[in-house]
């Protein structure tokens, strides 16, 4: 094997080692940065300035949406009179610590950019911003260095050589931004698709679940919104605690929304599909119930034969499920795509603001 094909070949047996799930985590973190208003900070030394640059860039205009707001996105690395000034007066380990120090606010983003995971001005930088209550991000590779353990977010490319770490960090911030952008799009076709007038329903549905109320009129109210612009029949909201186990639940089913007893749904945290939801940390679309393995059949799905649609999607914060929010529709293959993003966005937006104004939701 030449040198070319070993280059080739090493590249994608690294590619093939990232975790997915750590880059849906950054995406969907993002997103959240994106309806929230949160400003999103990048650095990096060397190819990771480079990296960070472009990243910036791509954040800022090619993700932009008539229907979402934009990014307000920064990088640390490309003011030279400033950079400069900080290296030279108060030593180049300091210089986005510095920069970073005069505008990040707690809940903002700030991502550092590593192939060692070491570099102090790197390090530094992410020490800030977690004392100021930012959310950390680490692009790392080699070993991940000191930055693994700081950050809140990892993606990292498990491989000692540079170049394929670069290759491999500067086609991530392309993935993440084609993602971000292209959800914006989904969400523009469910706008037309559905006839939903304006996707401020979500920034409606941020602003009514901001307001101080029982956590059970939220989840009755998330669960009505999402049953009137999606169209299901029924439905099931469920928050989490620590140690996985329900909080509080709120099942819709005969056109009205009833609290719940938890232990009437712990068979489905445990052997269906809100369990799968949880264990995956990913959304499900069921075209048939009859038919997915992922649904757990009670006794009124054989007597009545029909199969039946489900779409579920996890309320995230940061690493954690906070809850599940899952629809039904009466009928097979009613469920699509467009309804999956549209549901996901709910959620975002659900885990977004009642984290924020009374901690972690199902605590």
């Amino acid at each position: 094997m030449d040198l070319i094909d070993s280059y080739i070949y090493d590249l994608k047996s690294n590619l093939d080692q990232l975790s997915l799930a750590q880059i849906r985590r950054v995406i969907t973190l993002l997103h959240s940065a994106r309806l929230d208003n949160q400003q999103v900070f990048i650095l990096g030394n060397g190819g990771s300035a480079s990296t960070a640059s472009h990243f910036v860039c791509d954040l800022g205009k090619n993700t932009r949406r008539a229907d979402w707001p934009n990014f307000r996105v920064f990088g640390l690395t490309d003011n030279m009179p400033i950079f400069s000034a900080y290296a030279n007066d108060e030593g180049y380990e300091n210089v986005f610590a510095l920069q970073l120090a005069s505008y990040v606010r707690s809940n903002d983003i700030v991502i550092g950019i590593s192939t060692s995971g070491n570099s102090p001005n790197v390090i530094n930088a992410i020490e800030l911003a977690r004392e100021m209550g930012a959310k950390t991000v680490g692009l790392t590779g080699f070993d991940g260095g000191r930055l693994r353990s700081l950050v809140d977010f990892e993606i990292h490319v498990n491989s000692d050589c540079i170049e394929y770490v670069e290759d491999i960090h500067l086609m991530l911030e392309h993935l993440i931004c084609k993602a971000l952008r292209d959800f914006g799009q989904n969400m523009s076709m469910i706008e037309h698709q559905n006839g939903i007038e304006d996707l401020n329903l979500l920034y409606s549905l941020g602003r009514e679940l901001s307001m101080e109320v029982p956590l059970s009129n939220l989840l009755h109210r998330i669960l009505q919104l999402s049953l009137d612009n999606i169209g299901a029949v029924s439905g099931c909201i469920l928050t989490l605690g620590e140690n996985g186990e329900i909080n509080e639940a709120a099942m819709a089913y005969a056109g009205e929304i009833h609290s719940y007893s938890t232990s009437y749904l712990e068979d489905t945290l445990q052997r269906g599909l809100a369990g799968w939801v949880v264990k995956n940390q990913r959304p499900a679309l069921v075209a048939s119930t009859l038919e997915d393995s992922r649904w757990l059949q009670r006794s009124w799905d054989s007597q009545n034969g029909s199969a039946r649609s489900a779409v579920s999607v996890p309320i995230m914060n940061t690493d954690r499920v906070l809850g599940v929010l899952t629809l039904v529709h009466s009928q097979a293959d009613k469920f699509t795509h467009h309804d999956l993003v549209l549901l996901a966005a709910v959620a975002v937006c659900a885990s977004m603001i009642t984290a924020k104004t009374r901690g972690n939701l199902g605590k």
